[in-house]
């Protein structure tokens, strides 16, 4: 029969390797290409801020080429630099609170932010282009 000390090793086992499950490498989307052809680097500009609106994502700067933003869900927070141009847009990684980041890992919650944030760019620069 299992002994309590031993049990009690086994179920924390157990959720350490539940918790480390959460972790996923850093997405990063690099020069993606719109479908649909762009205009120029302000129809861009506009897709990719109705984007980050409609995601409730906080524009912090807007430079002309780059946008920086941050999202916060209760005690998560995470920051993204938007490098762009009429052709393409990258999505990348710059820092975060609560979300365990450590090594090129993330909380796999980030990685859906970034795909629903890219999807929804990608929404913007279709609905654009009629």
């Amino acid at each position: 029969m299992m002994s309590r000390f031993t049990r009690f090793g086994l179920i924390l086992a157990l959720l350490l390797g539940v918790a480390a499950c959460t972790s996923k490498p850093v997405m990063n989307i690099e020069n993606r290409t719109p479908v649909v052809a762009v205009r120029s680097e302000d129809d861009m500009r506009r897709a990719i801020l109705a984007a980050l609106q409609s995601r409730q994502w906080t524009v912090e700067r807007a430079d002309r080429g780059n946008i920086m933003a941050m999202i916060q869900r209760r005690s998560h927070q995470a920051e993204i630099t938007i490098p762009y141009s009429a052709s393409s847009y990258s999505i990348r990684y710059r820092d975060s609170q609560n979300l365990g980041y450590k090594n090129g890992k993330i909380h796999r919650n980030y990685n859906k932010w970034i795909h629903n944030l890219d999807r929804s760019i990608q929404q913007e620069l279709n609905r654009a282009s009629f």
